[in-house]
C-alpha cells in the first residue's frame, strides 16, 4: 500500500509540468486570438474607409467633369455671340421669348437658365441642328427663317421605313433621337450619348425592356441608387435595348440636365426626363430602334438634313 501511495505521488509531481505547460500555452493563445480578431476588425474598417474614399473620387471626377463641360459650355457661347453678333441686325431677336411663343418652353426645373437651354436643345432637334444647347449664328438665322416660314415641315426624308408603326432612330452626329410613324415625323428630342463615339453602340435594335424609376446599379464604378432618387443617373424612365440583354444599355432620364446636349453618358442615350416619360408612354415593347452616324443613317434611307440647308436649296 505504501508503494501505491508513493507512486501515486509521484506521479502527480509528473502531471503538474504537463498541466503548467498546457495552462500556459492556453494563456498565450488568448492574446493571439484577441490580436487576430483586432486585425481582422482593422482589414474590415479599412475596406469600409477604402470604398468610401472610392465614392468619394468618383464624385470628385463627376464635380470636375461638370466644371469642365461648363466652362467649355461658356466659351463656346462667348464665340457663338461673337458670331452671331456679325450677322444682320434683322436676325437678332429675343429668341427666350420667341421659343416660348413657338411652344418649346417648360417650366420642367427650378433653375430658369436650364429651362431656357432646355428650350434650345428641343428647338435645335426639331430642326436637325446639331444639339448643344447653345443659341448660336445657325440656330439664330434657323429661327429667323422659321418665322417667315408659314408652312414649316420636318425636313426629314425617309426610303423604305422597316415599320408602318412607331420607331426610332437616334442620329449620334446631331444628337438628335427621332420618333417617326412610317415615314412620317412624330417627334424629335434632343440626347446625351457616350463620352467617346465607340460607348454607344450602332446598329438595327429593338426595345425589350420598360421600366418606371429604374434602379441603378453603380455600373462598377460607384454605390447602387434606389428607383425614384433624385440622384439616380438613369432618371425616371427606362427603355432598354436589345443589344445588351435590355438591361446594358438603354434611353433613359437623367439627374444631370445640363448634360443634354453633349457627349457624356457610359454608353446609354440620356433623355430630358419630361421627354423621355413621352417618350416611353408612345412606344410599345418590340419597338425598332436605330442608332447610328449621319452617314450611317444616310446608308440606311433616314436623311436628316438641317432646316437650314432644306431652305437654302429651296430658295
Amino acid at each position: 500500500m505504501k508503494h501505491l501511495v508513493v507512486s501515486a505521488c509521484i506521479i502527480s509531481l509528473l502531471l503538474v509540468p504537463i498541466y503548467i505547460h498546457q495552462e500556459a500555452k492556453a494563456s498565450e493563445a488568448k492574446p493571439l486570438e484577441k490580436v487576430q480578431k483586432q486585425l481582422i476588425e482593422t482589414h474590415e474598417n479599412v475596406s469600409r474607409a477604402h470604398e468610401e474614399l472610392q465614392d468619394i473620387l468618383v464624385e470628385h471626377e463627376k464635380l470636375l467633369e461638370e466644371r469642365r463641360r461648363v466652362e467649355e459650355e461658356r466659351r463656346r457661347v462667348e464665340e457663338e455671340r461673337n458670331k452671331s453678333a456679325k450677322l444682320d441686325p434683322i436676325f437678332q431677336v429675343d429668341y427666350k421669348e420667341t421659343l416660348k411663343e413657338l411652344g418649346y418652353y417648360r417650366r420642367d426645373h427650378k433653375d430658369e437658365e436650364t429651362n431656357y437651354r432646355d428650350s434650345v436643345l428641343r428647338f435645335q432637334s426639331d430642326h436637325n441642328l446639331t444639339v448643344d444647347g447653345i443659341f448660336g449664328s445657325k440656330s439664330t438665322e434657323a429661327l429667323y427663317r422659321r418665322l417667315q416660314d408659314e408652312n414649316y415641315q420636318y425636313p426629314d426624308k425617309i426610303q423604305n421605313p422597316p415599320s408602318d408603326g412607331l420607331w426610332i432612330v437616334v442620329n449620334k452626329t446631331k444628337r438628335i433621337l427621332t420618333l417617326y410613324k412610317g415615314d412620317e415625323v412624330i417627334k424629335k428630342y434632343p440626347i446625351a450619348q457616350g463620352k467617346s463615339p465607340s460607348l454607344t453602340p450602332e446598329g438595327k435594335f429593338t426595345i425589350v425592356t420598360k421600366s418606371i424609376n429604374p434602379a441603378w446599379g453603380g455600373a462598377g464604378i460607384a454605390a447602387p441608387v434606389a428607383g425614384g432618387a433624385p440622384n439616380n443617373p438613369l432618371g425616371r424612365r427606362w427603355l432598354g435595348l436589345s443589344h445588351g440583354g435590355g438591361g446594358r444599355y438603354g434611353i433613359h432620364g437623367n439627374s444631370s440636365p445640363r448634360s443634354i446636349g453633349t457627349d457624356a453618358s457610359l454608353g446609354c442615350v440620356r433623355m430630358i426626363n419630361s421627354d423621355v416619360e413621352a417618350l416611353y408612354d408612345l412606344i410599345p415593347l418590340r419597338t425598332i430602334a436605330w442608332i447610328g452616324t449621319e452617314k450611317q443613317l444616310q446608308e440606311w434611307g433616314v436623311n436628316q438634313i438641317s432646316y437650314i440647308e432644306v431652305e437654302l436649296r429651296n430658295n
